[in-house]
């Protein structure tokens, strides 16, 4: 299952260190500690006490001993103090150590399991709630620049964090693993797709990616929270000279708009960036596509390195050079067409996504089956367990296989005005549910793969009803879609009239009408201009 043979949880107090510990300990056959009670133990003291009478200062040195005691053993969980990473040499040890899991809980769920909990020293019961805020702000940094891993485990029991550890530990360990190169063609020049799993904490695609002497890392906060770190440390340890800001943005679809373009600008001017600069984009199809805009339209056009941490991001919008920003009116109707330098797709961010966006990302690599090859089709629909567990293989297989399709289709029609097109199946009608939702994917909406996944089963009802294709193709591709547990219909209340509505509104529209990407066959994609209203009316109102 997993090569390490330590385990250290970090995290802040009420995340659950000591009550996910022993579970994860007995799930994989090793021995738990906790690191406070192994130093109470050896100093006969409680920790309270050792505060009282000793000070901070003399406790983290003892904390400091005792980690590197628990350290030496093998085949153990060891579940640290909240307080252990503010150490340098500590972080340095527990990374170096095995694998180190930043279990993450919020303010209000930290408040809620600490209730009746008077043992911990820095948490004043006066006021507990602003010492928790603090601590957040001040560890944060840490936790996430130590840890291979993180967990949310807000809404999770202890058992769900086992369980969702357990399936993201092949994706952590694969750091040594198979990586894979892909070359672009594209107008500006050709541009390499990196994929394999610690390619962004190895620095060497990324750095070697940076021409000028400065950088733009663009993410979202959190993004930010996980991954920045890892990445400001890999190009100041390749590129020291490099004068390197960062901007973070709020997450969500419905931060891609032009006020947010208009801040990477700003940010921009503010670093002075020339025209051999470079925009670091960190996130997924939302940064991707903000940050890349902003990168096309600085001084006409400077460098943007992709750096996908969704699924969905490594096999789609990271790759092709289409950048844009939503409008009211519709949804990427605002952008241009700009090459990447470089994608950077390092498999193993995978490991900290959550369920949900992992699945929003299987949809789009379905997409390259339903119009490209009915044996990736058949191959998906056999690993379909495999990719939902986050097998490392599977997954490495999949990003390869779909960033295969879209870099030949890129090639061949870098503008989207032949073939490119059919990199849209499903999106028309995705898109007409996203804009009527109001992108709302966060608060209760569909997020983009999720509304692509309902378009592509639309595309293929379509398709049958037209006579183009068999009904056993749509009904294939709706199961696949449901097993990887994707909404195949179109939500409550949304009017067929409103969502014909929005597609006339979107930019895959022109003069002939509206375009839709069909299939003859699962496998064989075909643009179609020829499709009546009352067709579109009468498929979205059987849904």
């Amino acid at each position: 299952m997993t090569s390490y043979q330590r385990f250290v949880l970090v995290g802040p107090t009420g995340a659950g260190k000591s009550t996910v510990g022993p579970l994860l300990a007995t799930r994989l056959g090793l021995r738990f500690v906790d690191l406070d009670q192994t130093l109470e133990q050896a100093a006969g003291r409680r920790i309270t006490d050792i505060f009282e009478q000793d000070g901070e200062a003399a406790f983290r040195a003892l904390e400091s001993e005792m980690l590197v005691r628990c350290l030496e053993e093998d085949g153990i969980v060891l579940a640290t103090g909240a307080g252990a990473v503010l150490d340098a040499g500590n972080r340095e040890r527990m990374r170096a150590a095995g694998c180190v899991v930043h279990l993450h809980a919020g303010v209000r769920r930290q408040l809620e399991r600490l209730r009746d909990r008077g043992d911990r020293p820095l948490l004043a019961l006066v006021d507990r709630e602003a010492t928790l805020e603090a601590m957040a702000r001040d560890r944060g940094a840490h936790y996430a620049a130590v840890a291979h891993l993180r967990l949310d485990t807000d809404a999770r029991t202890a058992h769900e964090v086992v369980e969702a550890l357990f399936r993201a530990l092949p994706l952590a360990s694969a750091s040594g693993g198979a990586r894979h190169r892909l070359d672009v063609d594209s107008p500006s020049g050709p541009y390499p797709i990196h994929i394999g799993a610690g390619l962004v904490a190895d620095g060497e695609a990324l750095a070697a990616a940076l021409r000028g002497r400065q950088a733009l890392l663009v993410t979202d906060a959190n993004v930010a929270a996980l991954h920045a770190p890892v990445v400001e440390a890999a190009l100041r340890r390749h590129r020291p000279t490099l004068d390197l800001a960062t901007h973070v943005i709020p997450p969500g679809e419905s931060e891609k708009t032009l006020d947010r373009w208009r801040e990477v600008i700003d940010a921009l001017a503010a670093l002075g960036a020339t025209r051999d600069a470079a925009v670091v984009a960190l996130g997924g199809g939302v940064v991707g596509d903000l940050a890349g805009f902003a990168a096309a339209c600085w001084m006409r056009g400077i460098d943007v390195v992709q750096v996908p941490t969704t699924l969905l991001a490594m096999v789609d919008s990271s790759v092709g050079g289409k950048t844009a920003v939503d409008l009211p009116a519709g949804k990427n109707l605002v952008g241009a067409f700009h090459p990447p330098s470089a994608v950077v797709a390092d498999t193993a961010m995978l490991a900290t996504l959550p369920d949900r966006e992992l699945r929003a990302g299987l949809a789009e690599v379905a997409k390259y089956g339903a119009v490209f090859d009915a044996h990736f089709l058949g191959w998906l629909e056999a690993k379909a367990d495999a990719l939902l567990v986050r097998d490392p293989d599977a997954i490495a297989e999949a990003v390869a296989r779909s960033c295969g399709f879209k870099a030949e289709v890129v090639a061949r029609d870098p503008f989207e005005r032949g073939d490119r097109a059919l990199l849209n199946f499903g999106h028309t009608f995705g898109h007409a549910i996203e804009a009527e939702q109001g992108y709302a994917g966060a608060v209760g909406g569909l997020v983009h793969g999720e509304a692509v996944a309902v378009g592509m089963v639309l595309a293929a009802r379509l398709s049958a009803a037209l006579g183009r294709a068999p009904m056993a193709d749509a009904d294939r591709l709706e199961r696949l879609l449901a097993r990887f547990g994707l909404p195949t219909r179109i939500p409550a209340g949304l009017s067929p009239p409103s969502l014909l509505a929005r597609m006339r509104l979107d930019k895959k529209a022109d003069a002939a009408g509206l375009r839709f990407i069909l299939w003859d066959a699962a496998g064989e994609g075909r643009i179609a201009r020829d499709v009546p209203e009352a067709k579109v009316l009468e498929v979205l109102a059987a849904d």
